[in-house]
């Protein structure tokens, strides 16, 4: 959903679509995650900021519950569904599923009697980047249907839901994305912590830059990806469950993040001699978790391991990696707490090596990147970045550098020269085939503000 257009240009768009004036204009930003990837669900922190990447939405109320939604890119074709609670889908991979998903868990306030909008949306958020296009989205087609009925939300209530919500879509994430699309401040990162949802402000460090390089290994999350995606969140459910068993805490942890709480954890030097004591295998089957648990493999199915649609995932062939996803979280979660202390202070040295650490976590432990983006950090680093990390859920998109403005354009030119025409060129380069110009692939943002509500 890549289109800049002006806000005249979209409501002239809304008027010819729909042949009335648009009531509001709704704008949702994209996000980089500083740091701390896949913490989030495990109820441990995170340190993102919104970025000047935005899906726009113009739209005006509707006497009756349905919902039309047109689009300025032509490749996301126009849909209407009535608002209820029970939505259809449409077919995985569609842009309507995010509207619905919004539209969805909406309907389902008992406070709110709603009726429907129609809408045309617009976006300049590199999809499928790692950068929350789709949870922009998401918030956006909330916060037109919360305005087009002259409804309000505390906006930490809203990131909550649209984070359960998002569940519509088939993911299984965290509410980071929500969260900060909605509370992203210029100048700052914003800490971010759950259950209960909770944010506070961190200084972005001065005279420094975010460069943004996408790999052009799009990180859409279907199909094969969406299983891969899933697939840690059900490790870390499995990790917990393991870690009941094997402790018998009271009461019983919820998720990992819970950890922090308990004697026992505590009573460990350090987190390697943690996973050490507590994970005596390297790869778990899922008969060595049924018997741990003292349940049947396809108990262990039915409570960890289901999709949205209730499908049993596919056990990986060499097993869940426990330890290793274990140790990812737990030591991203140190990092991003010792990234707030460093950033109090201004130092983005410091901060640029927790960055580094967190993109190694994320390759060796939680096995989420790829060798296009490894090349990407490898990049930015050598070029004078002090600190460099793939950004999002993995698998694809984006990497990102801090980097001090006097360096931006050398940094930004070495990613072109060096990445896309020598590396991709000769790895990959059925992948510059679909590729944007160079100018939207990589590029340097500073901390933005949040979503924002206009009234026509």
């Amino acid at each position: 959903m890549y289109q800049s257009r002006t806000d005249n240009e979209i409501i002239k768009d809304f008027v010819g679509c729909f042949k009335t004036q648009p009531t509001v204009l709704i704008k949702a930003p994209g996000r980089v995650n500083l740091i701390g990837e896949h913490t989030d669900y495990n109820g441990f922190p995170v340190l993102p900021v919104s970025i000047p990447f935005v899906i726009t939405v113009a739209a005006s109320p509707r006497p009756d519950k349905n919902i039309h939604i047109n689009n300025s890119n032509t490749q996301y074709k126009s849909k209407s569904f009535e608002l209820s609670q029970n939505i259809p889908h449409s077919p995985t991979g569609e842009w309507s599923n995010y509207v619905k998903a919004a539209a969805s868990a909406l309907a389902s306030h008992p406070d709110f009697k709603l009726h429907g909008m129609n809408a045309f949306f617009n976006g300049d958020i590199p999809a499928s980047a790692g950068l929350s296009s789709s949870s922009a989205l998401v918030i956006a087609s909330a916060l037109s249907i919360l305005a087009t009925n002259s409804r309000k939300m505390d906006f930490l209530e809203l990131a909550e839901m649209m984070a359960f919500g998002e569940h519509y879509v088939g993911t299984q994430g965290g509410g980071m994305d929500q969260a900060i699309c909605l509370f992203g401040k210029e100048g700052y990162a914003v800490k971010i912590n759950f259950f209960p949802l909770r944010c506070s402000y961190v200084k972005f460090p001065e005279n420094h830059s975010i460069v943004v390089a996408h790999s052009l290994v799009r990180a859409a999350k279907t199909e094969d990806a969406l299983f891969l995606y899933n697939l840690r969140p059900a490790e870390c459910r499995l990790a917990t469950a393991l870690i009941n068993a094997i402790y018998n805490p009271e009461p019983q942890l919820n998720r990992l993040g819970n950890l922090i709480d308990y004697d026992f954890f505590k009573s460990y030097n350090n987190h390697e001699q943690f996973i050490d004591n507590t994970f005596l295998q390297k790869s778990y089957f899922l008969s060595d978790i049924a018997q741990i648990l003292g349940n049947s493999a396809e108990s262990v199915v039915q409570k960890y391991l289901l999709t949205r649609d209730g499908v049993p995932m596919p056990v990986p062939k060499d097993g869940f990696k426990i330890p290793q996803r274990t140790l990812h979280v737990l030591t991203e979660a140190d990092r991003v707490e010792k990234s707030c202390k460093v950033l109090e202070k201004n130092d983005s040295t410091a901060f640029g090596k927790l960055m580094n650490a967190s993109h190694n976590s994320c390759d060796e432990d939680y096995s989420i990147s790829t060798p296009e983006l490894n090349e990407l950090v490898k990049i930015m680093r050598a070029s004078g970045a002090p600190g460099a990390r793939l950004t999002g859920a993995g698998f694809g998109g984006c990497a990102i550098g801090l980097v001090r403005d006097n360096d931006v354009k050398k940094v930004i030119d070495s990613v072109r020269k060096l990445y896309y025409n020598i590396y991709i060129a000769n790895k990959r380069p059925e992948l510059l085939g679909t590729s944007d110009s160079h100018s939207k692939l990589v590029f340097s943002v500073k901390p933005a503000r949040g979503a924002l509500i206009k009234q026509l």
